[in-house]
């Protein structure tokens, strides 16, 4: 279990301090959100078949939905004169993932405790990929809306 834990923990923390860079928005992030998916349902898969199993399972997948719902329309984006999109977390993007980690860990200390449910690192697995795979979703559909700027970054002290 610990060396799954610090797996976890630092697959964790390189996508979300890849937030904060400027990144083009790309395609292959939905198959990084598609690996961990698939890495979340291998055997024994990612809850026990018991109704708090199950039960926290699903509460964990709604954290982390609605939170790549939510950094993905918070994340600032813009579009270069190449027609390029661009993402920069800033400090709500930062408060959210700290929200979703929160949320995420809180779910699954209830459920030890009150419920005896053990310790899953598929549901980890599992909940980062549906939470990267969603905020890439919501801000590639944003994104179509963004138009190109005068300026090449929101960085940029131009103040057209």
């Amino acid at each position: 279990m610990t060396s799954s834990l610090l797996l976890i923990v630092g697959v964790t923390a390189v996508i979300v301090w890849s937030q904060f860079s400027t990144r083009p928005l790309r395609s292959l992030t939905y198959v990084w959100a598609a690996l961990l998916i698939v890495r979340g349902c291998v055997p024994p898969g990612p809850s026990r078949t018991t109704p708090a199993g199950i039960a926290f399972l699903v509460a964990g997948l709604i954290v982390s939905v609605v939170a790549g719902v939510l950094r993905g329309r918070t994340m600032p984006l813009w579009r270069e004169a190449d027609g390029r999109l661009y993402r920069k977390g800033g400090r709500e993007t930062l408060l959210l993932w700290l929200a979703t980690v929160a949320g995420k860990v809180s779910l699954g200390a209830v459920a030890e405790v009150a419920f005896g449910e053990p310790f899953n690192g598929n549901a980890l697995w599992l909940g980062l990929g549906v939470t990267l795979g969603v905020q890439h979703l919501v801000m590639t559909s944003y994104g179509r809306r963004v138009p190109v700027s005068e300026s090449t970054s929101p960085l940029s002290t131009n103040t057209h």
